[in-house]
């Protein structure tokens, strides 16, 4: 499967930086990065060295604030990218819609401005 790398200024959803710790679940394994590069409703950047496989679907948890221990945003996505930058996961398109309007919130927490684009698209669509 060839990989394609998108533009910054291509991107369908503008990325925020971010600093949550991430879990990544495939059926066998459990890799835990200690903090995501960046986030948008398209998909994750996470740091570290361990990867997976391109193409591997897998489980995100995106474990937010200490203080609010216990909470977190699970989502499902595939891996498109791992190089020296980090492992580009992006998210599912039929995520859940619990999942997706969390996603929107911690991105809108992060920067107001970030998820104008997706409303964009929804009043086009509508």
């Amino acid at each position: 499967m060839p990989v394609v790398s998108v533009p910054s200024d291509q991107r369908q959803f503008p990325r925020v930086p971010i600093a949550y710790r991430v879990k990544v679940v495939t059926g066998d394994q459990i890799l835990a990065f200690p903090s995501a590069i960046n986030i948008s409703l398209g998909g994750i950047l996470v740091g570290g060295t361990e990867r997976l496989p391109l193409g591997s679907a897998c489980g995100v948890a995106i474990l937010l604030e200490e203080a609010e221990a216990g909470k977190r945003i699970v989502t499902r996505g595939t891996v498109l990218r791992a190089d020296a930058d980090g492992m580009a996961i992006a998210f599912s398109r039929d995520l859940e819609p619990t999942s997706l309007d969390a996603l929107r919130a911690l991105i809108r927490s992060l920067n107001p401005e970030a998820d104008q684009v997706f409303e964009a698209d929804i009043k086009a669509c509508g």
